[in-house]
């Protein structure tokens, strides 16, 4: 169930990766589509270094939480300060996915389909950094010595 967990939390950050990636070609309207602030979807329109260099930054962010899972996982060998860095991934996503409530409840009219179903997804992945993280401690195993076992063709 842990590894599972992990690929899950591995899938949502890698689409989150690919979704900023792609955003600089798809134009100013994904920009928008994505809830930018106004400041990087004027950038996008005026054609300025600011939001492409933000997309960028932010979906290597996304792909590094996505390593980090797959590291939780097992299938990757070796990623620095692994259960720090995955305990500090699920606590931002988690966060982040709980951060629409309380707008929900204060300000309804201001809440749109997409902040509801994002905040759902950055639970998911939190989640299943959270699990990955609980399973492989109730296993008994630290996060790398999950990643060694199947390096080593077990676990």
């Amino acid at each position: 169930m842990g590894r599972l967990a992990f690929l899950l939390a591995a899938g949502i950050s890698m689409f989150g990766a690919l979704i900023h990636w792609v955003a600089p070609w798809l134009g100013p309207e994904w920009y928008a589509f994505l809830q930018a602030p106004p400041s990087v979807v004027a950038s996008a329109r005026a054609g300025t270094w600011f939001a492409p260099a933000g997309a960028a930054a932010i979906g290597v962010l996304m792909f590094i939480c996505s390593l980090y899972a797959l590291a939780g996982a097992g299938r990757l060998r070796w990623m620095p300060f692994a259960q720090m860095a995955q305990g500090t991934i699920a606590a931002v996503c988690l966060l982040r996915g709980l951060l629409v409530a309380p707008y929900l409840y204060k300000f309804p009219e201001r809440i749109w389909t997409f902040d509801v179903v994002a905040s759902f997804i950055w639970l998911a992945a939190g989640l299943g950094f959270l699990i990955g993280i609980l399973q492989s401690a109730r296993a008994g195993r630290g996060i790398a010595s999950v990643a060694a076992g199947a390096q080593a063709g077990g676990a």
